[in-house]
């Protein structure tokens, strides 16, 4: 009985690591929505500057990223996002989320020419497919998280080492520094599984769309 409960801190801890891999769209779009305020940037943008193209180019951009509440967007972006949304072939609020979320592992490429879908390509690490560099985030997220877990499972020699006087000062340091480390990592690599995942959908529906438009 006393060996389960030395296992007891580490399987929470895995169980916490577990349970934010699969919550974790949940917490990384946590945030405000000001819906009154969106509207009334929403509403002045199509009164003073939808369709009107003799403004200044930095006014109409801070006008788009006004609406979307997105440093990322430009005004000609937003125009294409609008189009297609008016249509009926994407949710507008959906392509910004996953844009800004996944903008990292996409390449947008703004120019004198109207926006459209050559205008993105998605950025995969070294070629690979989405598919299989996801694969290697998520491996990557499992492993560090492990290690963070590590002096939880041997928790209780650990805390005898780290409080006997012989101890040097410098493997309490490095032991701290790998915990943080590993962490770090784990959440770094959690991220970027998460962009990936999202600037792929991005991606996809944007095509999906576009097809549709111009069939």
């Amino acid at each position: 009985m006393e060996n389960f409960k030395d296992w007891i801190p580490l399987l929470a801890g895995i169980a916490a690591f577990i349970g934010i891999f699969y919550k974790r769209e949940e917490v990384l779009s946590l945030r405000h929505k000001d819906f009154s305020a969106r509207l009334d940037a929403t509403v002045r943008f199509f009164n003073e500057f939808y369709g009107k193209q003799n403004e200044k180019k930095l006014v109409l951009d801070r006008a788009a990223q006004d609406v979307v509440k997105l440093d990322l967007m430009d005004f000609k972006f937003l125009c294409y996002l609008i189009k297609l949304d008016e249509k009926f072939l994407i949710k507008l609020e959906d392509l910004v989320h996953h844009y800004s979320v996944g903008h990292e592992f996409i390449d947008y490429s703004p120019s004198k020419n109207d926006v459209d879908i050559n205008s993105f390509i998605l950025k995969v690490p070294k070629n690979r497919t989405v598919k299989k560099q996801n694969i290697i985030y998520n491996a990557q997220y499992f492993l560090f998280a492990f290690i963070a877990c590590i002096p939880f499972l041997i928790s209780p020699w650990i805390s005898q080492i780290l409080f006997e006087k012989k101890t040097p000062l410098i493997f309490t340091i490095a032991l701290i520094i790998m915990m943080l480390a590993s962490l770090m990592t784990a959440v770094v690599a959690l991220l970027q599984s998460s962009s990936l995942a999202h600037a792929n959908k991005f991606i996809e529906k944007i095509k999906k769309a576009d097809r549709e438009l111009n069939s």
